[in-house]
């Protein structure tokens, strides 16, 4: 990444998109480095391993900027009826958590048909069914907010 590509306007979804791909270029590069370090005596790496380190330092560094951007923008940046972006992303996360784990137990809670007469579930599968329900369509919801927010907000400096 250059340098102008790291401090230019730029919006929020776009350093999103920027810091996913510094991430796979930092694990690139650590796995290119890892065949050139140890050669025998009479051979020579094929790449300069210091060179394959300076370019993971710099990728690690651009990491680090584009972080304290999203950081900067995600706390400084409101949603209607949310807070900050920062909480809202929280609670987007706690609902995705959520929804999982009612999922989960919905399916544990299905009693089979194994011929066991005396089986009953101890919840009420209806109840959990609406609370899934609702918590999907908050996430829905919630997601898309982020989403548009994530499209329209300029990055912070």
């Amino acid at each position: 990444m250059s340098e102008t590509s790291l401090n230019k306007q730029m919006k929020l979804a776009e350093g999103l998109l920027l810091r996913a791909d510094l991430m796979k270029k930092i694990e690139h590069l650590q796995n290119r480095i890892r065949p050139v370090l140890i050669v025998s005596d009479d051979k020579k790496p094929q790449e300069d391993p210091n060179k394959i380190l300076a370019q993971l330092r710099k990728a690690i560094q651009d990491l680090e900027s584009i972080i304290i951007r999203i950081n900067k923008t995600n706390n400084e940046t409101l949603v209607e009826g949310e807070g900050s972006l920062m909480e809202a992303l929280a609670k987007r996360d706690s609902l995705k958590m959520l929804s999982e784990k009612l999922r989960n137990i919905r399916f544990a809670a299905q009693v089979n048909n194994s011929g066991e007469a005396n089986l009953k579930t101890t919840i009420d599968i209806k109840k959990l069914q609406t609370e899934m329900d609702q918590t999907g369509r908050a996430f829905r919801e919630l997601d898309s907010k982020i989403q548009e927010i994530n499209w329209l907000t300029e990055l912070k400096d």
